[in-house]
């Protein structure tokens, strides 16, 4: 026998815990292509570079934008604005990853394995700032709605 599906509070809560884990390998494997494009066509060939990279791409827009979607401030938002909010945050956040990444490209251009570990640190770091941003904002929201509350 099949079992019953998980309630939706415990699912988003097992999601707003390991969530930020499914979307790393997207985000770490675009940023790479971005701070090495020609190892992506060495390994996986002309044929499919360009697929896997948008798969990557999408990935990574997907998972932070569900990640952003499930954040405790958007909540009680309309579903039309977490949506928004979130594609909006997704954008900004993968676009400015682009930016970073093509700048170290720049200042590292002829050294292969300093390009990769510098942009793959801050890549690291970008996730993980984000990530306490996400949580700052989510800890003042609660604040403030625990104000509204007891008043």
């Amino acid at each position: 026998m099949s079992e019953p599906p998980l309630p939706s509070a415990r699912r988003q809560l097992l999601f707003a815990k390991y969530g930020p884990i499914l979307i790393t390998p997207f985000y770490f494997g675009f940023s790479t292509h971005v701070l090495t494009p020609s190892s992506f066509t060495r390994i996986l060939g002309h044929q499919w570079n360009v697929p896997v990279v948008n798969s990557l791409w999408i990935g990574s827009h997907i998972g932070i934008g569900i990640y952003l979607y499930n954040s405790k401030h958007l909540r009680n938002a309309h579903t039309f604005d977490r949506i928004l909010y979130s594609i909006y945050g997704s954008a900004i956040f993968n676009l400015g990853t682009v930016l970073v990444m093509s700048i170290v490209r720049s200042i590292f251009p002829d050294s292969t394995p300093l390009r990769l570990g510098v942009g793959l640190s801050s890549s690291a770091a970008m996730l993980f700032i984000g990530r306490r941003y996400i949580q700052y904002i989510d800890q003042i929201f609660n604040e403030i709605r625990f104000r509204a509350i007891t008043r």
